[in-house]
């Protein structure tokens, strides 16, 4: 059987890694003028990296839900990823309905701020004598 501490470090290392992977893709993707798409991108890796679920043969264990479902489809068939893969379709749906959302929200905050600030001009400060 699998030695406790060394699942924890595994964990540990995972996540470790995917943070920092997910952090360096936020990144590369920052160039994106569009909000919306760039909270898709930023959340659809991170849930796909992220997201754990359990195994299928070992319920006490837990595995990143991307690999748990590839590994599980090459070597037991659809039937026993579609636990996993219904996890990694829920985080990419729940992506896409976030960006989604933001896109709505985002634009109704923006536009509350003074017009002279959003066009990027100069605001001079009213002075009374």
């Amino acid at each position: 059987m699998i030695d406790n501490n060394d699942y924890t470090l595994a964990w540990q290392a995972y996540w470790a890694f995917g943070v920092v992977a997910t952090l360096l893709w936020g990144l590369l993707i920052r160039v994106y003028r569009l909000s919306a798409v760039k909270l898709w991108a930023f959340l659809a890796v991170a849930f796909l990296l992220l997201l754990p679920c359990r195994h299928p043969e070992a319920v006490e264990l837990w595995m990143p839900a991307t690999i748990g479902s590839a590994l599980s489809v090459m070597t037991s068939g659809i039937e026993s990823a579609m636990a996993a893969v219904i996890i990694v379709g829920a985080g990419q749906l729940f992506a896409i309905v976030a960006a989604i959302v933001w896109a709505l929200v985002a634009p109704r905050s923006a536009s509350s701020a003074p017009a002279a600030e959003k066009a990027g001009e100069r605001v001079e400060p009213k002075v009374s004598a």
